[in-house]
C-alpha cells in the first residue's frame, strides 16, 4: 500500500501502460480466447450498473429484473420459455452448478459423470471440487463424442453426461440427439456445454446452414451453458446458466437469512449486476 496516493493524472498513465501491454479483440492477434469486444452498449450499461448486486435483488429489483429478462430471452432462443438460471461469471461456474445440481438429485456414493474428450477443462476442476469421478469418452475424426462409447460407460453410478455444443478447440457439435435419448433411457443428467457455440448455432441455422439441434427442444437436456461475454458481445463476466425447470435448482438452495430473499442458488454471494445489464443492452440493442 502506498504512503501517499498517485494523482489521477498518475493513475491514468499507470493504467495506459499497463493496457498497452494487453492485446486486444481488435488487432487479429488473439485466438481461441472465445470472446469478443463488447459491443457499445454492452458498455456502457455495464459502467451504468457497476454497484449492483444480483445476489440481493430487494435492494436492486431493477438489475434483478434485467437479469430475469436476460435468462427469458435466452431460454426462447434455445427453446424453452420456462427454463430457469443466471448470469454467473463464465462457462466454468456455469458448468459447475450444473454438475452441482445433477448430484444433488440423485443420493450416489461415489458419483461418476462422462464427457467427452473435447471437454472444456474446467470439468476436470468441477469433478475435483465435487469429489465425482470424471470419465472421459472417446471420440471419432472429427473431434465429436461418439455416442455408443458414452452408453458404454454408463454404470448404476453415473449421474450426468456431457455434451459439447461448440467445442473451445474445433468448434465442433456433439451428436446431442443420440445423446439426449442415452440419458433419458438411463434417467441421467444430460448437460450440454454451449458456452461458446450457444449463441452462434442458432443463427447459423436461420442463414440456411443445416446443424444439429443441440438444446431444450431435445427432451433429455436438463441443463445448458451459454455464455452472452463469449459470443454474446456483452462484458466479461457474463457466463449463463439454464435450467430446464425449477426441479433442479430447488435441490442447491441455500437459506439467506439476513437478506431480501430467502432462498441463494448461486455459488457467488455478490453476483455482478452489471453482466446482466450488459447482456441485456446488446440483447435489447440488436434483436
Amino acid at each position: 500500500m502506498r504512503a501517499k496516493g498517485l494523482s489521477s493524472q498518475e493513475v491514468q498513465a499507470k493504467l495506459e501502460q499497463a493496457k498497452e501491454k494487453d492485446a486486444t479483440y481488435s488487432d487479429g492477434k488473439i485466438f481461441c480466447s472465445l470472446c469478443t469486444k463488447p459491443h457499445p452498449a454492452a458498455k456502457r450499461a455495464h459502467i451504468m450498473f457497476l454497484d449492483a448486486n444480483l445476489c440481493d435483488p430487494g435492494l436492486f429489483p431493477g438489475t434483478a429484473q434485467l437479469e430475469k429478462e436476460v435468462i427469458s430471452e435466452l431460454s426462447e432462443l434455445l427453446h424453452c420459455k420456462n427454463s430457469v438460471g443466471f448470469i454467473v461469471s463464465g462457462g466454468t461456474e456455469a458448468n459447475l452448478l450444473a454438475m452441482y445440481a445433477a448430484r444433488e438429485k440423485v443420493n450416489i456414493k461415489e458419483p461418476e459423470i462422462i464427457v467427452p474428450e473435447s471437454a472444456h477443462f474446467s470439468f476436470k476442476k468441477i469433478a475435483r471440487m465435487l469429489k465425482i469421478k470424471l470419465i472421459q469418452a472417446e471420440s471419432n475424426d472429427l473431434f465429436q463424442v461418439e455416442p455408443k462409447n458414452v452408453e458404454h460407460l454408463i454404470t448404476n453410478k453415473t449421474i450426468a453426461i456431457v455434451g459439447n455444443a461448440g467445442s473451445p478447440e474445433f468448434g465442433t457439435i456433439d451428436p446431442i440427439e443420440k445423446l439426449s435419448k442415452i440419458a433419458l433411457n438411463h434417467n441421467v443428467h444430460l448437460h450440454v456445454d454451449a458456452a461458446f457455440g450457444g449463441l452462434i448455432i442458432p443463427f447459423l441455422k436461420e442463414l440456411g446452414y443445416t446443424l444439429p439441434n443441440f438444446d431444450f427442444s431435445l427432451d433429455g437436456v436438463q441443463s445448458i451453458t451459454v455464455d452472452p461475454h463469449k459470443m454474446g458481445l456483452s462484458t466479461i463476466p457474463a457466463g449463463g446458466i439454464l435450467f430446464r425447470d425449477n426441479r433442479s435448482l430447488e435441490c442447491i438452495r441455500t437459506d439467506t437469512p439476513y437478506l431480501n430473499e430467502d432462498y441463494q442458488y448461486t455459488f457467488a454471494g455478490t453476483r455482478s449486476g452489471a453482466s446482466a445489464a450488459a447482456a441485456w443492452a446488446v440483447f435489447a440493442s440488436l434483436g
